[in-house]
Parts: C-alpha cells; structure tokens; sequence
C-alpha cells in the first residue's frame, strides 16, 4: 500500500490536530490551545476574518518568499511575512492565537514586504488588524509585549513622536561619536549640537519631532479619542491611560490660558484686527 493511502482524504479537525495520535500539530509547528482560551481564540478568528480590511489586504500569495526576503525582522527573529500571509488566508483559530502570542510583535511595520509582494497583499496591514485584535481583547501575551514600552508609547500619544532628544544615548547611536549622541545632562551638549550628528535626509524633520505645539498634542488625543484607541488602550493598560488622561488635561488648561491671554493682547491692540476663535 502506497503513502498516499495513509493520508486524510479531508482536513482534519481542531480536536483531531490536538489529540495524541495524529502528529500533525509537530508538522506544523502549532502549539495546542488551553482550554480556557479556546472560545477567545475562536472570537478572535471570527472577528479578524469578518473585519472589512481582510479582503482588500489579503489577496493570494505565490509562495515565492520575496516577503520574507527583504523582511529586516526575518533576519533576527523566529518571523516570516509569509508565515503571516498564510495564516491570514489559510490558517484557523489555532494558527492564529499562535501568532498573537509572540510573532505579529517582531514586524517592524517598514512596509518592505508590501513592496516585493508580487500579488500586491498588504501583509504589513493585516499584520496590525492581527495587533488591534490582540489590543482589543487585552491578551496577557500583549500586556507583556508592550509593557517596557510605557515611555515610548506615551510621547507618542501626547506628542506624536517616539523618540525626544534625551533619548539619544551614546549606546543606541554608537557611531555617532560622544559628542554628538549623548544627552546634554551626561556630556554637555546641546540638543542643538546632536541634531547636527542625524542623517541630512531626515534633519529638517526632526525640530518638529522634539518639538511639538501643545495645539497639535491636543488635536492628535481627540483623534485618539473619537476613534477608540483610548478605549482600547484603558482595557490594556488602565494605568498608563489615566496617566496620559491627566498629561492632556494639563495641557488643555495650558491652552486655555494661552488662548486667553492671546485674546486679551489683540483686545489691547489699536485698530481693526481678526478675532481669535481657537
């Protein structure tokens, strides 16, 4: 009797994959789910393939491995972007809360594979509706994860920027030099000094960057408000939202008082002039 003949003639079931005897999950590398985790992952599933980017994100993939070529996080971490094609287009409830636990976190979100993808898929894309999923429904997993990046995430959602110029050390940016990458408080440079060590292409970004309007922080938390990351957030970190909660309170007050005191200059002002609205 041939091989062929020892193989399934359909697909197995989740609970076959997970039994003992067929040796299918060691095949694929998928990890058995816990029970209690097993109606959640089914949700998860549910949701991912009913979200309405999934069709315009995921269109075919030829297995050529352009993707995954090109993938800078593929050359450091157990992290393939085809791996996360398939398991979009392919994949069930198990492969999918494989993923959420560790790997949709390794991809760098530089687009790259979007770019070499022969079909066009937005693998990038559908990786961070895998990362809003998993934000959702608050997975220990991404609680871990994105712990140690408190700091980072709260520039970014006061400010709009990751990265402010006490944060460029010396161990970070080694080739800079001393002089040019340390804070001011470690070598007594100015940040004016270390915007002269950053890459010409980017210099004209980076005032910008470390130095954002108070009216442009505001705007962008509304933005954050009216569209649910920071319910999405609460139900992650409640801690870390409160705390930014009271950052743009703050920061709303200051704008009032600015607003104010705006106001009061043009009233002090002779002649006709604009009325100042907000």
């Amino acid at each position: 009797m041939s091989v062929v003949a020892h193989l399934p003639r359909r697909a197995l079931t989740l609970a076959e994959e997970e039994s003992a005897s067929p040796p299918a999950m060691e095949l694929t590398g998928r990890r058995k789910i816990a029970d209690g985790d097993r109606a959640l992952a089914a949700t998860i599933f549910d949701e991912f393939h009913a979200d309405p980017r999934y069709r315009e994100f995921v269109l075919g993939c030829l297995n050529c491995g352009e993707c995954t070529t090109g993938c800078p996080a593929a050359r450091f971490y157990d992290f393939s972007p085809r791996e996360m094609l398939q398991i979009a287009a392919n994949g069930d409830a198990t492969t999918l809360w494989d993923a959420l636990q560790e790997k949709i976190w390794a991809c760098c979100q530089c687009y790259t594979c979007n770019m070499r993808c022969r079909f066009g898929n937005d693998i990038a894309g559908i990786i961070s509706v895998m990362r809003e999923l998993s934000v959702i429904h608050g997975l220990e997993s991404t609680r871990r994860t994105l712990a140690p990046f408190g700091r980072s995430l709260t520039l970014l959602m006061t400010v709009g920027t990751q990265v402010s110029s006490d944060m460029i050390q010396p161990d970070f940016f080694r080739d800079w030099g001393p002089f040019a990458t340390g804070s001011d408080k470690v070598w007594q440079v100015s940040p004016e000094v270390m915007r002269k060590a950053i890459p010409v292409d980017v210099l004209q970004t980076t005032r910008s960057a470390w130095e954002v309007s108070v009216q442009t922080s505001l705007e962008l938390f509304r933005i954050y408000e009216e569209t649910g990351v920071l319910d999405m957030l609460r139900g992650l970190d409640p801690d870390l939202t409160e705390m930014l909660v009271d950052i743009v309170e703050e920061r709303r007050e200051e704008f009032a008082e600015a607003r104010e005191r705006f106001a009061a200059d043009l009233a002090g002002q002779r002649g006709t002039v604009a009325t100042f609205t907000g």
